[in-house]
């Protein structure tokens, strides 16, 4: 009885042993053939992703530009004198940013209400570098009215 059980337990070991516990070659194949069904369309959004930020993060930087040419006028318009004189489309230059291909307008008008003007800042990015700004370069514009009262 007992050479048989030593047999059942040899037997048992070898089915044992030759159960596999890994992955064949097709296994492989196919698994890598769906990884890659995923994996390039991500990698793809991820490059969107990137660019969108880089195109986010310089609309930030012209928004920024535009508030400063509007603040600097307002300080400037301070002035009685400016105040009452300062008219027209001026180019404004855009100082202390790393960004050296920005271009800044501010143009100032009377409004409809007396001692009220209007100021328009105009902001773009100028990468032909002709002091125009054409249609492609993105750019932020922004308006307000300022009254010395």
């Amino acid at each position: 009885m007992m050479k048989f059980d030593h047999q059942t337990n040899s037997f048992a070991n070898t089915c044992r042993r030759s159960i596999r516990h890994g992955a064949t070659l097709i296994d492989v194949a196919v698994g890598a053939a769906l990884l890659s069904l995923v994996l390039i369309p991500a990698l793809g959004l991820m490059g969107q992703t990137s660019q969108l930020l880089q195109r986010l993060d310089l609309q930030d930087q012209l928004l920024f530009e535009a508030e400063r040419v509007i603040e600097q006028a307002k300080i400037d318009l301070c002035d009685p004198a400016q105040f009452a004189t300062r008219r027209g489309t001026f180019d404004a230059v855009v100082v202390g940013n790393e960004t050296t291909s920005m271009r800044s307008r501010l143009t100032i008008e009377d409004s409809l209400t007396p001692s009220l003007l209007t100021m328009d800042a105009l902001v773009w990015e100028d990468r032909n570098n002709n002091a125009e700004p054409d249609e492609g370069e993105l750019s932020q514009q922004l308006r307000t009215q300022w009254s010395q009262l």
